[in-house]
């Protein structure tokens, strides 16, 4: 299954022409996402349109029994913030699908991601990055309702373009009648800029 999915992602980069490739694993689950830095393709500089596949199990969801895939879209508008260097700052919305114990979920959260460049006298370059999304009641559909996506990760990027990168990611999907959470891990990944 893990051949299968980098596979199909390295294809995906390259029929889709994208910019940005990350794969994320951990004893189960692999997440895949590929950005898309629409500044290179026209006048949108700054703006990135990305998917994402992650096969959520049930080792890392303590609510759920019967786990699905979580598949999404994204939108953000990202760029660097005057009088702090090395600081980037985007916000974004996604569009967030999966089933839960059978039942349909799907999400629109709004959020921020940021990534500080750390200051550090090392030859070797290294970021501090994080992210926030939430949906409320109103921004979730079917039997959706709520989303909270948080991440923080920590990258070394010991060649140009290719960076190493350790984190946690916590996501929950809350149903109309329970709390859920989808997935509670950490991970580690490999992320490749072209």
């Amino acid at each position: 299954m893990l051949k299968k999915l980098l596979l199909s992602v390295l294809i995906s980069s390259a029929a889709f022409a994208a910019h940005q490739v990350e794969v994320n694993v951990n004893d189960k689950e692999v997440e895949g996402q590929i950005r898309l830095d629409m500044g290179r393709m026209g006048d949108m500089e700054h703006t990135y349109m990305g998917a994402r596949f992650l096969n959520g199990d049930n080792n890392n969801s303590q609510t759920i029994t019967d786990i699905n895939p979580l598949m999404e879209v994204s939108f953000m508008v990202q760029n660097d913030v005057r009088g702090v260097r090395g600081l980037k700052v985007g916000l974004g919305i996604k569009g967030e699908h999966t089933k839960i114990d059978g039942r349909g979920y799907a999400a629109i959260p709004l959020g921020i991601e940021a990534e500080l460049k750390l200051p550090l006298n090392s030859p070797i370059a290294f970021y501090l990055g994080g992210s926030l999304y939430y949906a409320p009641s109103a921004l979730c559909f079917r039997d959706g309702d709520d989303y909270l996506e948080t991440r923080i990760h920590v990258d070394a990027q010991p060649i140009d373009n290719a960076r190493i990168e350790v984190g946690y990611r916590k996501i929950d999907t809350d149903l109309k009648n329970r709390s859920v959470t989808y997935n509670d891990a950490f991970y580690f990944g490999l992320r490749l800029d072209f």
